[in-house]
């Protein structure tokens, strides 16, 4: 027997029973899904980074993708309203196509 503790995807339960083994779930609260998608945050980010292909970084940032569309339904917001959040940050400071690397600011 292998315990997970973590937050998975809905198809989990099918998956595990498909393969024919049985998992233990419970349904989290609100507080405690905000806290486990923001572990799932850390979790993709640190394989993101530690990602040995184009086609894992793909798949992680995808997943990356996923959380963050969950994060946007926590708090309440269309991925719409997010975009806009977005565009509004990106027209007052810019994006990050130009690749500057700030070296030092001097008074």
């Amino acid at each position: 027997m292998a315990y997970y503790n973590k937050l998975v995807r809905d198809k989990i339960p099918e998956l595990l029973e498909q393969a024919g083994k049985k998992g233990t779930f419970r349904i989290l609260g609100n507080q405690e899904f905000e806290s486990e998608l923001k572990k799932k945050l850390s979790e993709g980010v640190k394989e993101y980074r530690e990602a040995k292909s184009e086609i894992d970084a793909a798949e992680e940032l995808a997943e990356l993708f996923e959380i963050l569309i969950a994060l946007t339904k926590v708090h309440e917001l269309t991925l719409r309203e997010l975009d806009e959040i977005r565009q509004e940050k990106a027209r007052k400071q810019g994006r990050f196509h130009e690749r500057l690397f700030l070296i030092k600011v001097e008074d």
